[in-house]
């Protein structure tokens, strides 16, 4: 597979010394990324300038063919330059834990394989290697699906619904 470029994006999430999740700062409290050291208003005007990301995209359920197409569609949209926002509700969580415990239908990624289209490994390796992509969950999905932190991929951050909206700001959002 061909090397994705890279550019920076999105805001950045911290991990703490304990080694928990903690949320990326909104643009107002002085986010890590595009906005650091700026606040107040000056935020919110560089946030309507573009300093936020191009895509935000909401994966609910954890059937095959829908965790599929949002990361296929998130991996195109970060090669061709776009800050690109994933958060995980619901069901959807599952897609951002390190194993793929909870994936309905995962026997078809084998079969996209052999048509030479990329399984679902390949396109999270991807999302995790690009400088432009934030990864998020949410706490609520977390505790309705029963899943730990510690099956969470290496810097995916626990937020609440709030934080994944500030952090979308305006950009388009797709449902998955």
């Amino acid at each position: 597979m061909p090397r994705l470029q890279r550019r920076a994006g999105c805001f950045r999430m911290s991990t703490s010394s304990t080694g928990s999740h903690t949320p990326p700062r909104s643009h107002a409290s002085g986010a890590v990324g595009p906005l650091a050291g700026v606040s107040g208003l000056s935020a919110a005007a560089a946030y309507a300038e573009g300093g936020g990301c191009d895509l935000a995209i909401m994966i609910v359920e954890a059937r095959y063919e829908r965790v599929h197409a949002a990361l296929m569609l998130a991996v195109t949209a970060s090669a061709l330059g776009q800050a690109v926002l994933l958060f995980g509700m619901g069901a959807g969580v599952t897609a951002f834990c390190e194993q793929w415990d909870g994936l309905e239908q995962p026997e078809r990624d084998a079969a996209r394989q052999e048509a030479g289209v990329a399984g679902l490994e390949t396109l999270r390796t991807a999302l995790t290697d690009l400088d432009d992509v934030t990864l998020m969950v949410c706490d609520s999905g977390l505790k309705a699906m029963s899943v730990s932190e510690q099956a969470l991929l290496a810097g995916v951050a626990v937020v609440g619904l709030p934080t994944f909206l500030d952090q979308a700001g305006t950009a388009r959002l797709a449902v998955f």
